[in-house]
């Protein structure tokens, strides 16, 4: 059967670090659900299993509930099953007790449930946090039958002391699931497979902040008996990116502006003023008091719809005067430029700036958290 294979959302999530960008910003998460039950109706998807956190938060789910629920409604030849998550607990506020449920919509109960789909040879077993936290529960192995076995969970997976949810190994071995679709770790990772259960996190559709950088989407494919063939679907709408730029041959702020358009084009493309950045500025100029911050942020922000900016650029050294000092430095700068002399590429860049740190470390100006 089709299956598509998402979580935790945060629908309403304030971001509030946006400003007057923020409540925009909502929405279009809104759009990604839209987009993501668009595509199960594209794609004639059978069953969509959406694994916790589809709001941030029972008060913002309020908010949001009818216009998720009217898009579950749309996209009516596909069966939606959800486990609520700790963000969304399925407690006394939950949208999903006071709202009217779309009758292609499964919301999981606070104890293992299974619901049996005769029509699909399928059986779709979960459980639901009650609280932000949750304790593990052992559950009695799913019938190992010609039924397709989907378990979907919200869950730390092995995460020992962990409070929600944190399955350990053991369980997934036991299980007899076909497909174990979990939830609540944004970090997407490979389907995996213990015993004869194959399980995943597909990671959030969409990126929250600068902990979750790069590409966003949801799991899609077929899963049977004889296996399951899931691939990576990219759906977010905007990409949050972490970029290190050399600005070392710049001389200026407009040369600065137009190195760093360039980068980011060549990197995302045509669309990359769309995206959120934090760019962090590096190299070792000669007059590095020529690229002001304040102004090369004055006119990237006007340029790009979110941008911050980490000024790392070091004034230009005379390395070969200071391998010559008689002193601990002296040796230092002499044994690394032999070694960066021999080297190339993306060793050779590393080396350099591993030898500015420890000469920034020898003045004492290197941070603890500085990478």
């Amino acid at each position: 059967m089709k299956v598509l294979h998402t979580a935790d959302l945060h629908i309403g999530a304030e971001q509030s670090f946006l400003g007057h960008d923020a409540q925009n910003r909502q929405y279009e998460i809104l759009t990604v659900f839209k987009n993501i039950t668009n595509l199960c109706q594209r794609e004639n998807v059978e069953v969509c299993l959406i694994a916790g956190d589809l709001f941030d938060s029972n008060k913002a789910g309020r908010l949001f509930a009818e216009s998720v629920f009217r898009c579950i409604s749309e996209a009516s030849n596909t069966r939606f099953f959800y486990v609520a998550g700790n963000h969304d607990p399925l407690d006394a506020s939950s949208p999903f007790v006071l709202g009217k449920i779309p009758e292609n919509l499964t919301v999981f109960g606070l104890e293992y449930e299974t619901v049996v789909i005769d029509e699909l040879n399928l059986r779709v077993t979960g459980r639901s946090f009650s609280h932000s936290s949750m304790d593990f529960k052992e559950m009695p192995p799913m019938p190992d039958d010609q039924r397709v076995n989907l378990l979907l969970l919200h869950s730390d997976l092995g995460a020992v002391g962990s409070v929600y949810n944190p399955i350990p190994a053991s369980f997934i071995k036991d299980c007899s699931a076909d497909y174990l679709a979990l939830g609540h770790i944004h970090k997407r990772t490979e389907i995996q497979k213990i015993g004869k259960t194959c399980f995943a996190y597909p990671g959030c559709p969409e990126g929250q902040g600068f902990d979750e950088t790069g590409e966003k989407g949801v799991y899609l494919g077929e899963i049977s008996k004889s296996g399951v063939n899931l691939d990576f679907v990219p759906c977010s709408s905007r990409i949050h990116a972490v970029e290190k730029i050399d600005l070392s041959q710049v001389q200026n702020t407009d040369e600065a502006v137009k190195t760093i358009l360039e980068l980011l084009e060549s990197q995302y493309g045509k669309e990359y003023k769309q995206n959120l950045y934090k760019l962090v500025l590096t190299g070792n100029c000669e007059n590095p008091e020529n690229i002001n911050t304040a102004e090369l942020l004055s006119v990237l922000v006007n340029l790009l719809y979110f941008v911050k900016i980490k000024n790392q650029i070091k004034q230009k050294l005379d390395l070969e005067l200071i391998s010559k000092e008689v002193s601990l430095r002296g040796i230092f700068v002499n044994k690394m430029l032999s070694k960066i002399k021999e080297a190339d590429g993306e060793e050779q860049k590393r080396l350099i700036e591993a030898m500015y740190l420890g000469l920034d470390a020898f003045l004492g100006e290197v941070d603890c958290d500085e990478d």
